[in-house]
């Protein structure tokens, strides 16, 4: 039976992933940085690993057959954390890697954490696995998390659209692609929801369905990352939050794709509907 590793399953994304494949007879493995926090599934052995070279992260890596690598934390270091733990993976003899990536991934893309993911995928490519990038667009939850807690959108988005994605489709997709690897071998997957949405769209749509108003405050560059100081951060993140926006504003997060409704048949979940 192939061994499958799940990585990320901490977090929101991995979490789910691993929600979605309890009770399928499959021969899995979690690997947690901190394993204590791991799910408790019978049957599925968890293993400290960090995405780096150490003998743990070799250990937790050996037997693995396919691999899921949902994105490290963001950081400045991300891609280079990146690497060594695809460097484990090949001298584990790990064969494929499933790797969360991101939507319109090119080196020089507008949304700065996106290049990050492009220059994951190349790694990959160059040190010769079967790969499977699953491209998520920005999620729908994040958008529906600030009409929750501000009651508004800000950011220099202008009209430009985007088709943001809901978490829980994505994690669905991930654990299918795990139930059969090899149907989805050098493929890369677009990860959109049903719509493309301005922001002053989605501001509509969340005054509706979370019954209070929500708002599009359209700001400049400059007024954004003014703005995004009342939290302290470092350059990098507010270079990242801004590009948020100016992502969007250039049309880059725009565009449908049917990937979703090709692995699971169903339509993608959409920002009313995630919102019931």
């Amino acid at each position: 039976m192939t061994v499958i590793a799940l990585t990320g399953v901490t977090g929101h994304l991995g979490g789910l992933v691993a929600q979605a494949l309890d009770g399928k007879k499959m021969d899995l493995r979690y690997l947690a940085r901190r394993p204590e926090r791991a799910p408790k599934v019978a049957g599925v052995p968890v293993f400290q690993s960090a995405y780096d070279r150490s003998q743990k992260t070799l250990e937790a890596l050996a037997g693995v057959d396919v691999l899921l690598m949902v994105s490290a934390s963001e950081s400045v270091d991300r891609l280079e954390e990146h690497k060594a733990f695809i460097d484990s993976a090949k001298k584990a003899g790990v064969k494929q890697i499933v790797y969360t990536s991101f939507y319109g991934a090119e080196p020089d893309a507008t949304f700065t954490l996106s290049r990050t993911h492009a220059g994951t995928e190349n790694y990959i490519k160059e040190q010769g696995f079967t790969y499977t990038f699953v491209r998520d667009n920005f999620y729908l939850d994040f958008f529906v998390e600030l009409g929750r807690a501000y009651g508004q959108i800000k950011g220099p988005a202008g009209d430009g659209k985007v088709s943001a994605v809901a978490r829980q489709d994505v994690a669905q997709v991930l654990a299918k692609i795990l139930e059969n690897p090899s149907k989805w071998a050098n493929q890369t997957l677009n990860m959109t929801g049903p719509e493309e949405l301005t922001m002053g769209e989605i501001a509509r749509i969340l005054s509706q369905s979370l019954g209070k108003t929500v708002t599009y405050v359209p700001e400049t560059v400059e007024e954004a990352y003014e703005s995004r100081k009342a939290w302290s951060a470092e350059d990098w993140e507010y270079d990242a939050w801004v590009s948020t926006y100016t992502a969007i504003a250039k049309g880059e997060q725009a565009g449908l794709s049917n990937d979703i409704e090709r692995v699971l048949g169903r339509n993608p979940i959409g920002l009313a509907e995630l919102t019931k």
